[in-house]
């Protein structure tokens, strides 16, 4: 997508019409979506579908949308960076007991979780450990929102951050390791100033803890804590699982953080993994795998010098997430039912490969249908966390999961479901008719809500004896609230979708999966007949 003035102009003004249209027709409840939508959201949506559904190549989005503006308002910020040195162990050649390598560990537990047809030759490459770069993001009060950032060391930054966090908790503060979506694009005005963001779920390509910092200072503010937002890896030039394994490093350096760090351990206990978007299904997937590793005689990793002990169960206090993609095939009836109401249009039926303009990182070579993983590994639980079955999350920490009218509807009912079948508690929060990423960017009072609750669950979770049960309700435009049971989360609704019990969600994966992988077969026949010549 090309978010430069001139493209964002280029393809509004076709539909610019349309949205002037849409806005009148909604002032007088006439639009298509006025019974579940408000006039804001109508024309958001609008608006957004044309920029988000225009290609432009890779490299040039990334540039865009990734450039760092700086820190202006109610933040504070401190960077900070998760050295390699201290993910590189002597422990990557083997098991030793139940101690092992980080690198180890991930490949142990892909191995573990894949069905046979996903591991081989093409699946996957366990990546290099890198350094990986962090931000500490706290709410920094008492400023007026276009207030400069002090002109601070980056440690006295974060003891600043932590003189406010600590002024507003009783020394539970949750630490949300937050994880980005991929793109995004929305209005969100803050008293007299309006920022301007560009948010789209494309598998970890896009974006940055940099266009991240003002939903996630809010979020802190909400939760009464700090977020620790991680530069991972993008795809396509890193593909799975290396964003994993950065977030895995990450979740370890919280734990067992080198002498050098600004922090002091924080214990599992208080850490909630946080995300939007492809952002969600990354955190997902972390949990998984930390649930796994247990499992397989995994007891420690190795990092910074220290055998970091993995838990049992309950790795996390919690994991708190919305708008989710957990299925990257998008693969569920959502995916075409909700394209009215959301800012990401459906695919292409059959499309070979995502329809970007070429550039140097993008196609691969060889070439590969998705961007995020080869086409074997898309049906994989810890690339597409939907595929984890019920029994793979027993022990999950509690869940909050807000979701809209949107594309990643139906992977985030099932989702939810199935973490209530396991045992665990879940908060699950629907909204009726609002698009993806809605809380993230709270034009109205439904946004608002959202990012509320998905603070006070942060809160609730993380030892302050505050028990949470398992909810799920869908609150519409008028406010109205409808509670569903947990368990039913995801099945049918008369005249709109089928029930996706496990077997219909395995089978539509396995579809999708299916001709991904004769379609990147052949992309590779191809390529390499071309490379002989």
């Amino acid at each position: 997508m090309d978010t430069s003035i001139y493209g964002i102009l280029r393809n509004i003004a076709p539909v610019l019409i349309l949205a002037i249209k849409t806005a009148i027709l909604a002032f007088f409840g006439l639009s298509p979506n006025a019974d579940v939508q408000d006039i804001a959201t109508e024309i958001i949506t609008t608006l957004a579908r044309p920029i988000l559904g225009t290609p432009a190549s890779l490299l040039k989005s990334q540039i865009q949308l990734n450039y760092d503006w700086g820190v202006r308002g109610r933040i504070w910020l401190a960077k900070c960076c998760v050295s390699s040195f201290h993910g590189v162990s002597d422990f990557e050649a083997g098991q030793q007991g139940g101690v092992v390598g980080l690198k180890t560990a991930l490949r142990l537990a892909i191995e573990e979780l894949g069905d046979g047809t996903d591991i081989g030759s093409e699946g996957y490459k366990i990546p290099e450990i890198v350094d990986v770069e962090a931000e500490w993001v706290g709410y920094r009060g008492g400023v007026w929102h276009t207030a400069k950032r002090p002109d601070l060391s980056e440690r006295a930054q974060y003891e600043a951050m932590m003189k406010e966090v600590k002024e507003k908790n009783d020394g539970n503060a949750p630490t949300m390791l937050y994880l980005h979506g991929g793109a995004m694009w929305c209005v969100q005005a803050y008293g007299l100033l309006i920022h301007q963001f560009l948010k789209f779920g494309q598998a970890a390509f896009l974006m940055d803890p940099a266009t991240h910092r003002w939903p996630i200072s809010d979020l802190a503010k909400a939760a009464s804590g700090r977020c620790f937002s991680v530069r991972y890896r993008l795809s396509p030039q890193s593909v799975f699982p290396a964003a994993l394994l950065d977030a895995m490093m990450c979740y370890l350096y919280l734990i067992s953080p080198p002498p050098d760090s600004f922090h002091k351990p924080v214990p599992h206990s208080q850490i909630v993994i946080a995300a939007d978007s492809s952002g969600g299904g990354i955190a997902a997937s972390l949990v998984l795998l930390l649930l796994t590793l247990p499992r397989i005689g995994i007891t420690h990793i190795r990092f910074a010098n220290q055998d970091v002990p993995i838990p049992i169960t309950q790795p996390v206090a919690g994991l708190a997430i919305t708008s989710p993609w957990l299925d990257i095939s998008r693969s569920l009836p959502s995916v075409t039912r909700n394209a009215r109401y959301d800012i990401i249009a459906p695919p292409t039926p059959l499309q070979m490969t995502p329809n970007f303009p070429p550039d140097k990182i993008w196609p691969a070579s060889p070439p590969r249908v998705e961007t995020y993983c080869v086409a074997n590994m898309v049906s994989h639980p810890l690339v597409s966390p939907l595929a984890a079955k019920s029994k793979l999350w027993k022990g999950a920490p509690p869940l909050y999961l807000c979701v809209g009218w949107e594309s990643m509807q139906d992977e985030g009912e099932v989702f939810a479901r199935r973490f209530h079948e396991a045992g665990s508690v879940v908060y699950f929060r629907g909204y009726v008719g609002m698009p993806h990423c809605f809380g993230m960017v709270p034009w109205n009072w439904m946004g608002r809500k959202a990012m509320r609750d998905w603070g006070e669950f942060c809160k609730s979770v993380v030892g302050r004896g505050e028990e949470i049960t398992s909810s799920a309700f869908w609150t519409g435009k008028d406010g109205q609230v409808t509670e569903v049971d947990p368990q039913k989360l995801g099945f049918e609704i008369k005249g709109l979708r089928p029930a996706m019990d496990d077997g219909f969600v395995e089978m539509s994966m396995k579809e999708q999966k299916r001709w991904r992988v004769v379609a990147e077969n052949e992309m590779r026949a191809q390529w390499w007949e071309k490379r002989k010549v």
